[in-house]
């Protein structure tokens, strides 16, 4: 029995029950793809449902404003990945085009890379193409002894190759999501359950011993420390002095507050004379909250400031960035999750 057919009959036995896995809808599928970049299979379900339950229809979320697509993606992170999304949709209505059925017509699309792209034109369209991820990555260059840097695009390539020799090309769909299974299950990054995969016999790292030499993966990690001084402002009838992101930076889409940012701690008499110098008011500012966010490539440290300001500042002109929302409507806007967290520590969502 050849490659395939032991993953497929594998996959047949052992797959993962998926909610988007009882679906051939590529919209759906699209949507779960585009969750699943950057995040835990565990963390994305719960957001599916609610994702598609608000938007059932690539049309619904074409007529969608940019915030409530947002709201709904909100906790999820890399914020992109819904405006891709929405993106799409909104050019296929505007086009008044169909769903591609083709990788070479999905990968025109932002946010739709290599993998996301083969994986929906196999699952959805039976096209015979590999989707080579992390996990197919793992499996790979274990299976058949590559010792070649798995983040570098020539050894994706190279995969890409390897494996359209192989794929089975009456279910390649089938045979992708196996991949995917066996990566996530067995073929694992640590501790892999080398006894239980069905293609051990043939397995190169098994037969020489390097399961835990391979893959060989080249991260050049530059964490950059940033620090942000946030000011909770309210007026008189307790409206809320949030802004929208706009800048090319993190979160842009998401709302937050006046921002004060450094490149090293602040005392709270330094944050006053920041405050004053950006802002050109004065306040009387106490510390409430405080957090350290990761991200990928950077380490927020976020202090959350109460501020009464001592001043009319919504005349300022270097406020006009920034507007004022009921208490009750900030359930209404996406935030990052730092200042969601915020927010419920002071039970205000």
């Amino acid at each position: 029995m050849d490659f395939s057919k032991k993953i497929i009959n594998w996959y047949k036995k052992n797959h993962r029950k998926l909610p988007w896995r009882e679906t051939k809808n590529p919209y759906y599928i699209l949507v779960s793809e585009f969750m699943l970049q950057q995040t835990r299979v565990s963390q994305t379900i719960k957001y599916y449902f609610n994702f598609i339950k608000e938007f059932s229809s690539l049309e619904k979320l074409a007529q969608a404003e940019e915030k409530d697509v947002l709201k709904k993606w909100e906790g999820l992170g890399y914020y992109s990945r819904a405006k891709y999304l929405h993106s799409f949709a909104k050019k296929l209505k505007n086009n008044k085009n169909s769903f591609p059925k083709k990788y070479q017509e999905l990968i025109k699309y932002k946010g739709i890379g290599l993998y996301t792209g083969a994986a929906i034109a196999s699952i959805c369209f039976h096209e015979v193409i590999p989707a080579i991820d992390g996990n197919a990555c793992r499996v790979f260059s274990r299976y058949f002894g590559i010792y070649n840097d798995i983040t570098s695009t020539t050894t994706k390539n190279m995969f890409r190759v390897i494996v359209s020799k192989i794929i089975d090309i009456k279910q390649p769909g089938i045979f992708n999501q196996a991949i995917m299974d066996l990566g996530s299950i067995l073929c694992t990054p640590k501790n892999p359950k080398c006894l239980f995969c069905p293609v051990k016999d043939s397995c190169f790292s098994i037969k020489n011993e390097t399961v835990d030499k391979l893959p060989v993966k080249k991260i050049k990690k530059f964490i950059k420390h940033r620090f942000f001084y946030y000011l909770f402002i309210c007026d008189r009838n307790h409206n809320i002095c949030i802004n929208k992101r706009s800048t090319k930076d993190i979160w842009k889409g998401l709302y937050d507050f006046p921002l004060i940012e450094s490149k090293k701690n602040l005392s709270i008499h330094e944050i006053k004379d920041k405050i004053w110098e950006k802002f050109r008011v004065v306040v009387s500012s106490t510390l409430i909250y405080k957090i350290k966010h990761k991200l990928t490539h950077q380490i927020l440290s976020i202090q959350f400031l109460n501020c009464e300001v001592l001043q009319d500042f919504k005349k300022n002109i270097l406020f006009d960035n920034f507007f004022f929302i009921p208490h009750s409507k900030i359930g209404e806007y996406p935030f990052p999750r730092p200042i969601i967290l915020f927010l419920k520590h002071e039970k205000m969502i």
